[in-house]
């Protein structure tokens, strides 16, 4: 059994010890910017997964009932065939998109927001062309038809993504203003006029669809935020521990990498509320979390209330050696502090119990703490104010034997 040495004992009471303060759930909790901006747009994609192959069948038969496949061919078939490949690859980048999201959050947004908008343009410049060829003129009016519906339609669905409630309507829209106002005539410059004017009206109700999601979202974190922090020391609670190891476990069972869980309980804690009164043990249990939050050092780390007045700890990606290290700097910033009340100052301890492994096929999730919450145990009757280490069976047997196994000198000894 891996344990600490023997602590020094306290020293004199002094003043309070000033403790940098608890690290928010929002650092360890998995709700972040990142976090919000990948949902948005994958809500923004399921909002538009229909859309995809709705381009290619308006333009199919737009131009077919109008008989352009047997005028211009090639304009027929060649868009068909570019908008199918755009509508190809859409699908797929939905299709691997949370996949996308947890390698490369930059280039699925490129990639989502940049085929939109490659559609967007491609209808607008299609219907500009019918604006501006003259042969053209017996699909105008349903180009443009269409374009009004698609640039309304598609800003307000996708109004959630901040860069495609502005561009996509640009997209669409600007390129058959552009030719409406070129290819001079009243009608024309009127019907210009009226689509910008129609595009800025699009935008703002599309703000208004943005602003109503992000208050949403913004309740929502908040919301989540409560039910993963302990409201008494405002580090992350049971519920939000539970939800990472599961995650932490998983990636170690796939990686075949290292985890640590440590349980830490606060030494004769029920002495602290009998002579001092609960609000003091609530106090002690507010600058306990805040002593051992500056003891977890990564961002990966998970620091949480366990119950009473147990925490415990997540370490993914550790050695047995970095366990440890950071088991003896839990202990000794608890052992650091010298909490003042108003009539007395309180001094506390802490005992640590941790298990690190690389998870097998012999032990599962719910195991290692249990195991960590026997060498808890194991501190505690060792005389508090330390740490123990659990050790595998294996490992405990080969330690065993190296210890009782003689020697080839004293086999000579003895003989």
């Amino acid at each position: 059994m891996l344990s600490a040495p023997n602590p020094q004992p306290h020293a004199p009471l002094l003043t309070e010890t000033a403790s940098p303060p608890a690290q928010p759930l929002g650092t360890k909790a998995p709700q972040g910017s990142q976090q919000s901006l990948n949902q948005a747009l994958i809500d923004t994609t399921s909002r538009i997964m229909g859309a995809m192959y709705v381009y290619l069948a308006l333009w199919l038969v737009i131009t077919l009932v109008a008989g352009l496949q047997k005028t211009h061919p090639q304009l027929v078939w060649g868009t068909t065939i570019w908008l199918a490949a755009i509508a190809a690859t859409r699908a797929l980048v939905a299709h691997q998109l949370h996949r996308l999201l947890d390698h490369s959050p930059a280039l699925a947004h490129r990639l989502t927001v940049g085929l939109v908008l490659v559609n967007g343009l491609t209808w607008g410049l299609l219907t500009a062309a019918s604006v501006q060829i003259p042969s053209l003129e017996p699909i105008r009016t349903s180009m443009l038809l269409v374009s009004v519906g698609l640039s309304s339609g598609g800003t307000v669905a996708m109004a959630i993504n901040p860069t495609l409630k502005v561009w996509f309507p640009v997209s669409v829209i600007a390129p058959v203003a552009i030719a409406t106002a070129t290819h001079a005539s009243d009608s024309n410059f009127m019907l210009a006029s009226l689509m910008v004017v129609y595009t800025v009206y699009v935008m703002h109700s599309a703000r208004t669809v943005s602003q109503d999601y992000w208050r949403a979202q913004e309740a929502f974190r908040a919301l989540e935020h409560a039910s993963l922090t302990d409201p008494l020391t405002q580090v992350p609670n049971r519920l939000h521990f539970e939800r990472q190891y599961q995650i932490e476990w998983r990636r170690a069972c796939r990686l075949n990498t290292r985890i640590a869980v440590m349980i830490v309980d606060l030494d004769h804690f029920k002495r602290v509320n009998d002579e001092h009164g609960h609000p003091a043990g609530d106090i002690v249990l507010q600058e306990a979390a805040k002593a051992m939050s500056a003891a977890i050092m990564r961002p990966c780390d998970v620091l949480a209330r366990y119950g009473g007045e147990e925490f415990i700890v997540l370490l993914p990606e550790i050695t047995e050696e970095g366990a440890q290290v950071v088991a003896e700097r839990l202990r000794s910033q608890v052992e650091k502090l010298t909490i003042a009340l108003p009539s007395s100052a309180i001094r506390i301890t802490c005992s640590v119990g941790y298990a690190c492994l690389v998870p097998g096929h012999e032990l599962d999730a719910d195991d290692m703490i249990r195991q960590a919450d026997e060498a808890l145990y194991q501190a505690k009757t060792s005389g508090r104010n330390r740490w123990h280490g659990w050790v595998p069976p294996t490992v405990q047997d080969a330690m065993r034997d190296a210890a009782v196994q003689p020697t080839a000198e004293t086999d000579s000894a003895l003989m």
